[in-house]
């Protein structure tokens, strides 16, 4: 049974070890300028959409099939159907998680963009020869997409943990402090 503090922290200590409390922060400074930085990189991966990719090729023009097939021919009938669109939900997904403060739903938006991103390079490496594909051969859009995909990364990783967990001598620097509740049976 876990031993309730006076101030109404929750003993969560096991066997062994110094029991330990577990501090909200609410919204911190970190956790939003986490969530900031993150948006701002999936806002990148969004504007990527309309810079030239390889050979002078928007992901705008690109069929969607593209990221699945080698041979496509044609272009896109619509911006739906294009490359663009999930580096578009990319965007928006992230200034959701920005709304929500939420590292799932910003690591949701990563994902999204990097598999793009990776299924476009596979696609295109198989496409042409291996051996004539060289980085130079992508323009601006790859590398704004891949930067904005890794200040993503920056921005989730910067956000932090939502608790913090503190030791019963140690004092919260705030007074305000609510552990999380395991449910009464």
């Amino acid at each position: 049974m876990a031993e309730q503090y006076p101030d109404g922290d929750v003993d969560r200590s096991v066997e062994g070890r110094a029991p330990v409390r577990y501090v909200d922060r609410g919204v911190t400074s970190r956790r939003v300028a986490g969530a900031i930085v993150a948006a701002l990189g999936a806002l990148a991966v969004a504007a990527s959409a309309y810079l030239d990719w390889y050979e002078d090729g928007m992901p705008r023009d690109m069929p969607l099939e593209r990221l699945f097939q080698t041979e496509v021919s044609g272009g896109a009938d619509n911006y739906w159907t294009s490359v663009a669109a999930p580096l578009a939900v990319t965007g928006i997904v992230g200034v959701i998680g920005l709304l929500l403060r939420s590292r799932l739903v910003l690591s949701v938006a990563g994902l999204i963009g990097l598999a793009t991103l990776t299924l476009w390079i596979t696609m295109t490496a198989i496409d042409v020869s291996p051996d004539d594909l060289e980085a130079a051969d992508y323009q601006a859009g790859v590398w704004i997409c891949a930067a904005g995909l890794v200040i993503m990364l920056i921005g989730i990783v910067g956000m932090g943990r939502r608790y913090r967990e503190l030791s019963p001598d140690e004092a919260d620097a705030f007074g305000d402090y609510s552990a999380p509740r395991t449910p009464d049976l």
